[in-house]
């Protein structure tokens, strides 16, 4: 039933229009693809992203058993990051409780009430309004007090939307060179192994200039990290398989780019992880101040699209180290 409840979910009419302009492309039949992607989903577990995002059509079916494809993923992570620890994380307000010595940020959630939010406002004058639940940095954005017609409305609006306010991250000057009018942000994966912390994987997420938010989702663009040397490596490239050898807005280099405070920020996730130890893979968004690293959310269970993309491999492997055993809720 899951595996037919999946495969009734995708979008097939936009999916159907990308093979054809595909299919021209490369050369080969619209029909033929789509036949294939057919075949990936009943063999490898993968979805119509995956088919595109990580050229199935250019690999073998023993190079697309190497992938953490959408149902392969959904399988792990139902044993790995069970959906009891979902509220730990994916509420905003109950992560910026839980991660606080990381977070290291000041934060209104609508149940203070109408004089917090006042003291809120008077304390930052530009702060960033988020949904409590929300992914993919979908309807946040940043606001000035001074903007605040008639604070009550602003007040039952938040209330009516599910939103709450945050402080504003100043963006280390070096950092905001890649992209100034995002917050750019550092995806780093972590997973939990014999009750440890390892740090396995993670890149850099550049923003486009189009939003306050870094997402791959948002035509950011995510460039690898170098995990001993703290160093961007190679190009950046987008969730559409366009790379970039210097950011768009900017026009810096993207190769061998700096990253300010990278130890503080591998320590920092590290201790992150072990704050639930019962989710085994998380994924960090740590943005860096002008005065070191913050997180500004954790991804209980991350899709695995931006690391298959920018490594251009199926990174499977990443996760054979982690015993499910060890994270199955026990009945």
């Amino acid at each position: 039933m899951d595996l037919i409840r999946f495969a009734l979910s995708g979008d097939y009419m936009g999916f159907i229009k990308n093979i054809r302009t595909l299919g021209k492309k490369i050369h080969k039949p619209a029909i033929f693809l789509f036949l294939d992607m057919l075949l990936s989903a009943i063999f490898v577990g993968s979805g119509l992203s995956d088919y595109l995002n990580y050229k199935f059509y250019e690999k073998t079916f023993k190079e697309r058993k190497t992938y953490v494809t959408i149902g392969y993923q959904a399988r792990f992570y139902k044993k790995t990051c069970s959906i009891e620890h979902a509220n730990f994380f994916s509420n905003k307000i109950n992560f910026n409780k839980n991660f606080k010595k990381y977070t290291k940020r000041d934060f209104f959630e609508i149940d203070e009430g109408l004089e917090s939010l006042k003291d809120f406002i008077s304390k930052h004058k530009n702060f960033v309004v988020k949904p409590i639940i929300g992914l993919g940095g979908t309807d946040v954005y940043e606001m000035d007090r001074d903007n605040i017609e008639d604070l009550e409305r602003f007040y039952e609006g938040l209330k009516k939307k599910g939103f709450f306010l945050e402080e504003k991250i100043l963006q280390h000057s070096e950092w905001a060179e890649l992209s100034p009018k995002s917050v750019n942000t550092i995806r780093a994966m972590t997973r939990i192994v014999n009750g440890k912390s390892e740090l396995f994987f993670a890149v850099a997420r550049i923003g486009s200039g189009e939003f306050l938010t870094d997402n791959f989702h948002k035509r950011g663009l995510a460039a690898l990290v170098d995990l001993e040397a703290g160093t961007l490596r190679g190009k950046g490239i987008t969730k559409n398989l366009v790379e970039y050898e210097f950011t768009p807005v900017t026009k810096v280099e993207i190769d061998s780019f700096s990253i300010p405070f990278w130890k503080e920020i591998k320590q920092m996730v590290l201790d992150a992880a072990l704050v639930n130890k019962k989710v085994a893979v998380v994924g960090w968004d740590v943005a860096i101040a002008h005065d070191g690293p913050v997180i500004i959310e954790g991804n209980r269970g991350p899709g695995f699209d931006i690391v298959q993309v920018v490594l251009n491999r199926g990174a499977k492997n990443m996760l054979a180290a982690i015993n499910p055993k060890e994270f199955e809720v026990q009945a």
